[in-house]
């Protein structure tokens, strides 16, 4: 009876266009309260990104495979539609590997904030795919950023590794906002399909950094990548594949950026993380830029993903 349940309830959230505008909010919160763990539990446990990857991907994969059998949802579509969901897997892959690592080389909350510039990327790729006009209010916003990423950056002759990490985070958050861009052309397909095929895809490409991997682990390790595969990606990014596709931009940003606060201060808790100020007022400006633009320009903007 508590799976039917479970599964009546998983069904309802990932139909698209189901849900109503508070419900999907909370469901937004959710989600990011869950990816806020990712920084954390990765710079925390020994795996190396490979691995990480990989099994966080085979998780979800299988997860949501079998949640698709229990629904009795079909899995279809055409030629254009696989190529864009592997593109999608392709693009995803390359946004995860660059996030792990700028985790591994920085700091989590170094590479939360580095991922927190997506905003200001999506702002540009837009104007140059979609044609937007880029307003007055923009390039004030885009130069906020800017300023916020010399303030955070490590500086060079402090720690090299953390100034890498940091500028690949930077490169993961321009990857994340071209992952909202693919999605809205194969929106018209079921949140699952599009979730299995971002995972599945971008599984496939991890697998070419099989020789890489590492799966002697503690046990502690192995709790922590349980913890990323079922609860940080098999629940919170279906999730959120279902939100950032059918609630407005400008809203799903201002929802997202709570990611980086919780992540800088679980940095703390955790993993005893020093939060220099120049961290904090590099976050606030990234993070008001982003805000700044989906505020003032996008306040009725197109859905993501």
């Amino acid at each position: 009876m508590m799976t039917i349940k479970i599964n009546q309830t998983y069904s309802k959230l990932t139909q698209s266009g189901s849900s109503s505008v508070g419900s999907l909010i909370i469901i937004a919160f959710i989600s990011v309260l869950l990816m806020s763990l990712v920084p954390v539990i990765i710079k925390w446990i020994d795996a190396n990104p490979a691995t990480i990857g990989i099994v966080r991907l085979a998780i979800a994969v299988i997860g949501l495979m079998l949640l698709a059998l229990a629904l009795r949802q079909k899995i279809v579509c055409e030629r254009t539609e696989l190529k864009w969901l592997i593109f999608l897997g392709f693009v995803f892959a390359v946004h995860w590997y660059s996030y792990f690592l700028s985790i591994k080389l920085a700091t989590a909350s170094l590479a939360a904030i580095g991922v927190a510039t997506f905003g200001i990327h999506l702002l540009i790729l837009s104007s140059l795919i979609k044609n937007e006009k880029i307003q007055p209010s923009d390039w004030l916003a885009i130069s906020l950023s800017f300023v916020g990423i010399i303030i955070a950056s490590p500086k060079l002759d402090v720690d090299f590794n953390q100034l890498q990490g940091f500028m690949l985070a930077i490169l993961s958050g321009f990857l994340y906002a071209c992952l909202p861009l693919i999605n809205q052309r194969i929106s018209h397909l079921n949140t699952n399909t599009r979730a299995i095929g971002q995972f599945g895809f971008a599984l496939l490409f991890f697998v070419f950094l099989w020789p890489s991997t590492d799966f002697d682990l503690k046990q502690a390790d192995w709790f922590g990548l349980l913890a990323l595969g079922i609860l940080s990606t098999l629940i919170a990014h279906t999730l959120w594949i279902k939100i950032t596709t059918e609630l407005p931009t400008n809203l799903t940003s201002v929802i997202y950026y709570s990611y980086i606060p919780i992540s800088m201060v679980l940095s703390v808790i955790f993993l005893a993380e020093e939060m220099t100020w120049q961290k904090i007022l590099g976050a606030l400006m990234i993070i008001s830029a982003n805000l700044l633009v989906m505020i003032l320009h996008k306040k009725s903007g197109p859905q993501k993903r």
